[in-house]
Parts: C-alpha cells; structure tokens; sequence
C-alpha cells in the first residue's frame, strides 16, 4: 500500500491534534485531543486491511520520508515500510496506550449555521495572535454575524471584528466562544454548526474531513 499525499496532509493534521491513532479497518480515521474538547474525522483513499495502532504519529510520518517510494506491508505486530532494498520494521503500539475516540459524536440539531472561509479564519488567527487573545467570538443578532477576536475575561480589551453573515437565518442574539486553541483544522472553507449545548461541527467543503469542538461555558445563546 501507498500512502496518498492527500492521507499523509491528513495524518499530519490528526497528529497536531494527538500524536497517537488507532488506524480501523476500513477508510475511517478518527482522532480526538487529549482533552477530549476537540475531535476530527476523515475518509482516506486508502482501506486499511485490519486495526492498529500508532503511538507517535509524527514519528511514523518523518519514518515514511527516509525512503523514497514508501510502500505498506501489514503484520501481526507491525508494519514494513519498504522501498527496493530498503526496509524498515515499525511495531503497533499496545491499544491501552492511546488516547482514542470511544464513541461517534452526536451533534445535536444546531441553531446557527454558517459559511467561513478560508480567507477569514487565516485573518482571525493573525488578529489573535497580533493581539495576544487567545478566543473567537461568533456574535449574532437579528441575523448578522460576527467572528470578534476578544479576551472575554476583560471587556475593555481591544477587539478585532469580521462580519461573516449578513443575513442568516438565525435572527436571535447569541455570544458563542471559542479557544483558538481548539482550531487545528485543516486549511479550507467550512460549513460550520453551533449547538446551544456548547458544541460546534466544521465540515470542510473540499476535503472530506470534520471537525467536533467544544464551546467555552461562557458562550450564551437567545440572551
């Protein structure tokens, strides 16, 4: 098996997230932070032939970059990366030492949905970090929505603002918050779900990958 460059910016993105996954059979990649406030799923080209683990994601992808046509061959207790005359062993790591998804999020039915772009979420992560805050803040009323970058500890900070929806169908007044922490995504424009439970979906629109991630307990929705 090769590797697709597709997979590999995948993986590379899952382990910023967690350096450990546990590959399933099948085309499904699951991860989720250590924290368990974010958690990303994929569909990969490739169909892995059984389950197994990887306890340093990083290290696996740098291992792949040592020869120059990595191919894939799946053991019992781990797998050859192979090119010509060059072969490297790499074993699965024991399930109980990974941080893994347990269970399938269920994302309740959202109040607000929206459209946001690359060009934005680029623009809002340098506004945090010229700024030195560290949160987004979706504000809504009457249909218009806001991404701010704040401090919401100290309301006389300073505040960077762009209008993302002008007209949506959401028309009551919210304040949702979000770490930037928390926004490890893949570069790309996303549909993207807020729940007033305190939990938001971001669903690329060009690679299929999404993304869980939870509210800050101060977010308020229809107050």
């Amino acid at each position: 098996m090769v590797l697709s460059q597709n997979t590999i910016e995948i993986l590379k993105n899952f382990a910023a997230i967690n350096p450990n996954l546990l590959f399933k059979q099948g085309s499904t990649v699951d991860t989720v932070s250590d924290a368990k406030t974010m958690m990303g799923s994929a569909n990969i080209a490739e169909v892995m032939p059984q389950e197994f683990g990887i306890y340093d994601l990083n290290e696996f992808l740098s291992i792949l970059t040592l020869v120059d046509q990595p191919q894939l061959e799946f053991g019992k207790t781990s797998v050859t990366i192979r090119d010509g005359n060059t072969s490297i062993e790499y074993r699965y790591a024991a399930l109980d030492t990974l941080t893994v998804p347990t269970r399938k999020v269920s994302m309740p039915a959202p109040e607000v949905v929206l459209n946001l772009t690359s060009d934005s979420m680029n623009r809002l992560k340098k506004a945090a970090s010229v700024l030195g805050h560290s949160s987004i803040q979706l504000e809504g009323k009457n249909g218009r929505i806001s991404a701010n970058i704040v401090n919401p500890k100290d309301k006389s900070s300073n505040k960077y603002t762009i209008v993302v929806d002008e007209k949506n169908a959401c028309t009551k007044v919210f304040s949702l918050i979000i770490p930037i922490s928390h926004l490890k995504m893949m570069t790309g424009d996303y549909v993207v779900s807020f729940s007033s439970k305190l939990i938001s979906h971001f669903k690329n629109t060009s690679i299929p990958v999404e993304y869980w991630i939870a509210l800050e307990k101060e977010s308020t929705f229809g107050s």
